[in-house]
């Protein structure tokens, strides 16, 4: 458990100055958050300790910014499920938030001696605007957890609840010139990280082999995924929208035109198709489940009345019923088609699936697969059921409405095609690699050349043993929200 934590704070320190947007983008709302929910803390009743020097510069116990790591890397500790109120934990969490800070004052010194800690006017602008952009949007968070401001406040009323924003905000000591000078801290040290990636590898770049090598590895991986698993591919690329290298083969982009019919003829479909589903379930189990002997069975009560059984027959009036009521639009559809109306023209006069109004998509058209799982039943059914390429269907029902499809395409299978945007985008990303790699070995470097004396108080920070098994790898971190439900055609 605790070398699992190990792992986690290694990678995290090892990031060196990338986390400092994290912390960024969380300040405002942990800001609003804090104000909320706790009272002011009460005051520190231990003095401030000496830690450290590094390189003749020193590291107190109350160092803001050793402060900011802490809380940083308590969250992440309690994020992951430990407790932070183990004293091992603490005990953890204040080392590898030490050597963090140490190795971020060894980089500001490197920055300062190579000539790369100066700011132009230019640069403490955008800052200073950015920190004000940050204050402005906690103090927004702020009222509107609390909900001070109505649709009907007044300018009066509005700046009022602005004024005791601020002024609560002060309790904790949030205030606009500590915002700034925060921010402006950050993002100086980001700026600096940033020119020394750039100076350590000045000379380096990224071929277009390496490009196509990281490409072929990603379709590798993605092939293993979802060659033969059309599902999982869906889930991921498709409803979680994560990129996708490899299309599994059997795919066909399909287009069409939704007629939205009367709600209680579609419901009264639905529902007798359901309990359709249903009966024939209790008839399959029934079937399935053991017999039991007379001996056996045990005196069962007087059945209750039950609803009256539902046929195929009564499923299929109420689909004709509802293919009835669009009987004379349909007609018009495919008269207009006939006499030569492009089917995306049709789409666009007669349809009434948001999706189709998108010009890209019905250019590719939905993309569907006999095991495909995003889509109705029905419509992923009448569309396997085209035979060739400018097919269009019969009318179908389906949970949403009529149908009435055309396939449009044919989906190639096997890697994604390599656009120029990606290979940039690639380089972009290996490059990025090559320069971390390059500061964090250039910062080992300079922390073990660096003069770094620990005080009495520093030494107790220490731990006996803070290295994490070699084989073991930082898990990769999980998200408790669900994807957002996409809609079906």
């Amino acid at each position: 458990m605790m070398k699992r934590l190990f792992c986690i704070l290694l990678s995290l320190m090892m990031l060196t100055a990338a986390s400092f947007a994290l912390a960024e983008d969380a300040a405002v709302e942990t800001a609003a958050e804090e104000t909320a929910v706790v009272e002011p803390a009460a005051e520190e009743t231990s003095e401030p300790v000496l830690l450290v020097t590094v390189n003749g510069e020193e590291i107190w116990s109350n160092s803001d910014y050793l402060q900011m790591i802490l809380s940083y890397y308590l969250d992440v500790a309690e994020s992951n499920g430990y407790d932070i109120t183990d004293q091992g934990m603490l005990d953890t969490i204040n080392w590898y938030s030490l050597q963090y800070t140490m190795r971020t004052t060894v980089l500001r010194q490197k920055a300062a001696e190579l000539g790369l800690d100066q700011l132009t006017d230019e640069e403490k602008a955008e800052m200073e605007a950015a920190g004000k952009e940050q204050w402005a949007a906690l103090i927004d968070y702020y009222i509107s957890s609390t909900g001070a401001i109505t649709d009907t406040a007044t300018d009066d009323e509005k700046a009022a609840a602005r004024a005791d924003a601020e002024a609560e905000l002060l309790k904790y000591g949030y205030t606009e010139e500590m915002m700034i000078s925060q921010y402006t801290e950050e993002a100086s040290e980001q700026l600096l990280t940033d020119r020394l990636k750039a100076y350590l590898t000045a000379d380096k770049t990224v071929t277009d082999e390496e490009v196509q090598a990281y490409f072929d590895d990603l379709v590798k991986d993605d092939k293993e995924s979802y060659e033969n698993d059309v599902g999982s591919y869906e889930f991921y690329s498709r409803y979680y929208g994560q990129p996708s290298y490899y299309t599994p083969e059997g795919y066909r982009g399909v287009t069409h035109i939704l007629l939205k019919v009367d709600d209680e003829l579609l419901n009264t479909w639905k529902d007798l198709s359901a309990r359709l589903e249903e009966q024939k379930s209790d008839a399959q189990a029934e079937t399935v489940a053991p017999a039991e002997t007379a001996a056996d069975a045990e005196p069962t009560a007087e059945p209750e009345p039950t609803e009256e059984p539902v046929t195929e027959e009564m499923v299929k009036a109420a689909e004709q019923a509802i293919l009835d009521s669009v009987r004379p639009t349909v007609d018009e559809i495919k008269a207009k088609l006939a006499g030569g109306t492009s089917f995306d023209d049709l789409i666009k006069e007669y349809g009434q699936d948001p999706g189709m109004e998108d010009d890209a998509t019905r250019a590719e058209g939905y993309a569907v697969h006999k095991d495909s799982i995003l889509w109705d039943p029905a419509f992923t059914e009448a569309a396997m059921a085209l035979e060739k390429i400018g097919d269009v269907g019969e009318p179908v029902v389906g949970q949403y409405g009529v149908h009435i499809l055309h396939y449009l395409r044919d989906i190639p299978g096997g890697a994604v095609e390599l656009t120029d945007e990606m290979k940039e985008e690639f380089r972009s990303t290996l490059l990025n690699e090559i320069r971390n790699e390059a500061l964090n070995s250039a910062l080992d470097q300079w922390m073990e050349e660096g003069t770094i004396v620990y005080t009495e108080a520093g030494e107790d920070w220490k731990l006996s043993d803070p290295a994490p098994a070699a084989t073991e790898e930082a898990p990769a971190e999980e998200t408790s929200e669900a994807a957002e439900e996409t809609a079906n055609p």
